[in-house]
């Protein structure tokens, strides 16, 4: 199960609070993690995602991760080459928390064979889009690299994957209508399409994106069954005319070692 919400700050740039589940065949919580948000490695929005989500599975759980993490959080107060952590475990699980990846909890007494990685319905590989993306003017070194750029755009593209498989993508894009057109075709950036995407899902994604660029708004939700979140800043706006700039998620990483 993946959850995500998201909020506007005073810059109207969505910082997101994303929390994902994994259970077993008895409806119990395996594994849970809360990452840190990309805005501030040291907020508390950890734990005021996980606190209430913890309680209502387990009651006495909740106060003692936000007891934890408050804690944790006093004493670290220099920066080291490690990165600093903090475990506890209580009848229910195992907790690891840190600045960086945030909070992981174990539960106790569960088990899951095989984790929910697949993705191939709605994505290709990265080795596959590598060519793709450097036609359309990004900066890959892949493999290793699972980031590229597009300098000329403010652009950028990152993946997660499993193996060369992509699971999840992230890319950003801008838009530009004048006189009720776009000015800044898609194709720009990825000349061949999202080729990224199976064909299966790539038609429809395209066209909720593109609906997205053309009315500088934001968009959650399921298309062609791929998880896509679109996030929306608006720029100036003077009647049909708009420029936008959009962070485009499709699918959802559920990873964990």
């Amino acid at each position: 199960m993946w959850c995500r919400i998201g909020r506007r700050d005073e810059a109207d740039a969505v910082q997101s609070q994303v929390a994902q589940f994994l259970l077993d065949r008895d409806d119990r919580l395996a594994w849970a993690w809360f990452p840190s948000t990309q805005a501030n490695h040291e907020d508390d929005q950890v734990a005021e995602a996980a606190a209430p989500a913890l309680t209502a599975i387990w009651p006495d759980a909740g106060d003692r991760v936000r007891r934890e993490i408050d804690d944790f959080q006093a004493r670290t107060t220099r920066r080291t080459d490690d990165i600093p952590r903090t475990r506890w475990r209580d009848t229910h699980a195992d907790y690891s928390y840190d600045a960086h990846n945030g909070l992981v909890v174990t539960g106790r007494g569960t088990s899951v064979r095989r984790w929910p990685f697949g993705s191939e319905h709605y994505a290709t590989t990265m080795s596959s889009a590598v060519d793709d993306l450097l036609a359309g003017g990004y900066d890959c070194f892949y493999p290793p690299q699972q980031s590229c750029n597009r300098t000329r755009s403010n652009g950028y593209f990152r993946v997660s994957l499993r193996g060369d498989q992509i699971v999840s993508a992230q890319f950003g894009i801008g838009s530009l209508i004048e006189s009720g057109r776009q000015r800044h075709l898609l194709s720009e950036e990825f000349p061949h399409g999202l080729t990224f995407l199976t064909e299966a899902v790539r038609g429809p994604v395209t066209e909720r994106i593109e609906q997205s660029r053309r009315s500088g708004t934001g968009f959650a939700g399921i298309v062609a069954g791929t998880v896509v979140i679109i996030d929306a800043r608006r720029g100036a706006v003077d009647g049909d005319d708009l420029v936008a700039y959009l962070d485009i998620q499709i699918g959802a990483p559920l990873a964990a070692t």
